[in-house]
């Protein structure tokens, strides 16, 4: 993922004059630029009601109202937020902030200097592509509260982008009447898919709506060839066969350098992401909070800045995207072929977003092959590729009793994905991912009750014991477990744990940098496999990610808990053994039992 210069001509118009902020009075007239439909700006009056200081803390706002017939049916609207507004020909603000329900046509512009201030005197640290800083032990805890690494990969029926970071959420304005939004238009989302989104954007200025517009692969022949001030402009978080574009409306342009929106999308600030010309469709005039339909055209450039009066976008910025693929499978309970399909599809790299629009296009592939509310099992092989170091695969075994929507959180490849890229360690990033999704509308699903052993010790070398289990229909089955008990183990009392393989803990030490992290990554046991393990009476040490199985006590008296560091922890070792699993496996079991002694 490389910073590239985009093959499209630059704007060559000089800047407009700036009206400062100190020369607004109430009662003033001027003229706006927006685009009402296709990608041409239109003009509209407007006058200046006042301004409203520490409109948000250290930003002013200049409230407007307009009772220009064109805005008469549906007042000022949601994707018209940039819409710059003029005052004796000179640019004053952007239009920003409206009101719900309004009777006329009033809202709120950010003034244009404020706007210039952030995106042209703030200076990015990087550029497309560029890997992010090491994540905070705040951000890891969320991924992992408590450190082990297998809880990151811990099965969940809650969808895994709703438990990774986000981006803290930007200051409200004093007027809690007023909101900032653009339209975050979603295309080939189904309704779960949809809700799904909309819950994870809450509280950014930008409103979900399930309208189309951005779906399919964009022609770099179609649309305007640059911005220009009250045309629309679109940043593309997801695009492909599924699709999410917040649109807007340019506020000023300099040369390769664009300022838009007048708020911000997630106040992120260094923030990477495509940019494209827009075709408006129309404009929805919704009683409530009229918006703008709107497709993404042409790609222009690249999001730079994303702060609190403004984004910022450079037309010289070219910025690289996530491929997703997605290939779902269903079959009927017994066993014919249902359905099948495939999605392609690329989200923008960013670490706080790519989990979560991966995900959600994830959810979304699932929900249309199977959006049936019923038993299902499923079976995930996911691939990871990271730049530089290598590539994760993983292969789950997930069951539902309520569609296959519920499996989602389970998928350890996604869950990578944040893992990667919050890890304390070193920065991380995923150029590919691609999930073979096999679902099976069958209960084919063991929930662990217990194990019943042929007898009351264990031998050492060779055992078998029953796992019982419930299954969904009401029965109670037992299945045969043979696993291997250390000789050194005779006349031992152990613990024996056994349950799903993909639920066992780790047999490796905590790891103590990126290696040590992708290395226990690529130990985890795939979810098709029953895990025998046996804790050892003996106290170990982990010790700079490497398993010392039989510390002499000196040095464990050394490693009391007021003394542990990230890099020398006392570890429980443990025996392992593994053998395939007829169903899906729930749970798990563990007894204390004694190894009988040597004859």
């Amino acid at each position: 993922m490389v910073c590239a210069a985009l093959a499209v001509p630059a704007a060559t118009a000089a800047p407009p004059d700036v009206y400062p902020l100190s020369s607004v009075r109430r009662g003033q007239v001027g003229y706006g630029m927006t685009t009402f439909q296709g990608t041409t700006p239109e003009r509209f009056e407007f006058e200046v009601i006042g301004v409203q200081d520490n409109f948000i803390p250290g930003l002013p706002i200049i409230m407007v109202k307009s009772t220009d017939p064109k805005l008469a049916t549906s007042g000022f609207w949601r994707g018209m937020s940039g819409s710059p507004l003029y005052i004796d020909g000179k640019l004053a603000c952007a239009f920003s902030y409206g009101f719900a329900f309004n009777k006329i046509a009033m809202g709120g512009c950010t003034p244009i200097e404020y706007m210039k201030r952030e995106g042209f005197d703030i200076k990015r640290r990087s550029g497309p592509g560029a890997l992010a800083p090491p994540s905070t032990m705040a951000q890891w805890r969320q991924i992992t509260p408590t450190g082990a690494v297998e809880d990151i990969f811990s099965r969940s029926r809650t969808p895994w982008l709703f438990a990774t970071p986000m981006p803290t959420r930007p200051a409200q304005p004093t007027d809690e009447t007023m909101v900032a939004a653009v339209p975050l238009a979603l295309g080939g989302f189904s309704p779960e898919a949809f809700a799904v989104v909309e819950k994870l954007f809450e509280g950014y200025p930008i409103a979900p709506m399930r309208v189309g517009g951005g779906g399919g692969r964009m022609s770099a022949k179609d649309g305007p060839t640059e911005f220009q001030m009250g045309g629309s402009i679109s940043v593309q978080l997801i695009r492909g066969d599924m699709s999410a574009a917040a649109t807007g409306t340019v506020s000023y342009v300099d040369g390769n350098r664009v300022l838009a929106f007048g708020h911000p999308m997630f106040q992120a600030g260094e923030i990477y992401a495509p940019v494209a010309s827009a075709e408006v469709t129309t404009v929805v005039a919704s009683a409530q909070f009229p918006f703008v339909l709107a497709v993404p055209r042409r790609e222009l450039g690249s999001l730079v800045q994303d702060r609190g009066s403004m984004i910022m976008a450079d037309t010289k910025l070219k910025s690289a995207m996530v491929p997703v693929d997605i290939y779902v499978t269903s079959k009927a309970a017994d066993g014919s072929p249902a359905e099948k399909g495939e999605y392609h599809v690329e989200v923008m790299d960013d670490k706080f977003l790519t989990p979560a629009l991966a995900s959600a296009a994830v959810m979304n592939a699932i929900n249309d092959i199977a959006p049936d509310r019923d038993h299902v099992t499923a079976k995930i092989d996911s691939y990871v590729k990271i730049k530089d170091l290598g590539e994760l695969r993983f292969t789950d075994y997930l069951y539902a009793n309520d569609g296959a929507g519920s499996v989602i959180g389970g998928a350890r490849g996604l869950r990578a994905l944040a893992a990667l890229a919050f890890n304390p360690f070193k920065p991380a990033k995923a150029e590919r991912v691609e999930l073979r999704i096999d679902l099976s509308y069958s209960a084919d699903f063991g929930d662990v009750v217990g194990i019943q052993l042929e007898r009351p010790t264990l031998a050492a070398g060779r055992n078998t014991v029953k796992m019982v289990m419930d299954l969904p229909d009401g029965r109670r089955v037992t299945e045969d477990v043979v696993f291997d008990v250390p000789r050194s183990l005779a006349g031992a009392q152990v613990q024996l744990e056994i349950g799903a393989g993909d639920a066992a803990r780790l047999d490796a030490a905590p790891p103590v940098d990126l290696a040590s992290l992708l290395a226990a990554f690529r130990k985890l046991l795939p979810g098709n496999v029953w895990a025998v393990t046996i804790y050892l009476p003996d106290e170990g040490v982990a010790l700079k990610s490497t398993v010392v199985r039989d510390a002499p006590v000196s040095v464990m008296d050394k490693l009391a808990p007021q003394s542990r560091t990230p890099r020398a922890l006392p570890f429980k070792p443990m025996a392992r053994s593994i053998q395939p699993a007829k169903r899906v496996i729930g749970g798990s079991a563990s007894m204390l039992v004694r190894v009988d002694p040597l004859k």
